[in-house]
């Protein structure tokens, strides 16, 4: 009776490392399609730029006949020992069918917003679009550079995973009074012996060059140069390299 039982779980683990076995390896891949057909689909993966393919199951064909070369998608496949790896699973990135899309890979698109300044501190900008808010950190770097903006500005900002890349600000008219004092970080968009422009990030700055500097401002400065630039009312009070 004893060797009847032991004989019997023997075979019972014998049996069951192989159905462990057959659960296989799942595969997740997300990227560009490269092929897709009923019977099987090719995605390049985004990680690794390597691409895989999957013979597609016949409750699947279908969608997977519908897809496009080009089409970003995410897709889970399975892969038996000896075998070719099955898709289980397959949709558009983007879709509410992706529920599992990590959100790291949303924290990497980059947002713009156009519209007014709604608040401004150390650090963060928040802009009012028509489309909604966007909230951005600004990098110390650039602290300096946006000094000049105020809440109420019209600009237009670009934000990569919730920090501040470029910014554009809305031409204004020109109210300086004779004693106020302005100042740019930017690049010279416009020079003659009457008049530098200077762009820069916080918008676009133009000075009328004193007769007594015109000549060294000519021989010195080019379009291009990236400067600071300081004007006193309407007039340039100085500029130099950066």
């Amino acid at each position: 009776m004893l060797r009847k039982v032991f004989l019997i779980g023997i075979v019972t683990l014998v049996v069951a490392v192989p159905a462990q076995a057959n659960q296989g390896k799942e595969l997740r891949i997300s990227g560009p399609v490269v092929r897709a057909s009923a019977q099987a689909v090719s995605v390049e993966n985004r990680v690794g730029d390597a691409m895989f393919t999957c013979t597609v199951p016949a409750r699947l064909a279908e969608k997977v006949a519908a897809l496009k070369v080009g089409d970003k998608v995410r897709m889970v496949c399975v892969r038996h020992k000896g075998r070719r790896a099955e898709l289980r699973m397959i949709a558009r990135l983007g879709d509410k069918a992706d529920e599992e899309k990590k959100p790291e890979e949303k924290r990497g698109e980059k947002l713009m917003a156009a519209g007014e300044v709604a608040e401004l501190a150390p650090g963060v900008i928040v802009v009012q679009s028509a489309s909604g808010r966007l909230a951005c950190r600004i990098p110390a770097e650039k602290q300096v550079r946006l000094a000049e903006l105020k809440v109420g500005d019209e600009v237009k900002i670009y934000c990569l995973a919730g920090v501040l890349v470029a910014i554009e600000r809305a031409p204004v008219a020109d109210e300086r009074k004779a004693g106020d004092e302005r100042k740019l970080y930017g690049r010279i968009s416009a020079l003659s012996r009457e008049s530098v422009t200077v762009q820069g990030e916080a918008g676009s700055l133009t000075c009328t060059t004193p007769a007594a500097m015109a000549g060294r401002i000519a021989e010195h400065f080019a379009v291009g140069d990236s400067v600071k630039m300081m004007c006193r009312g309407s007039e340039l009070a100085y500029l130099e390299k950066v």
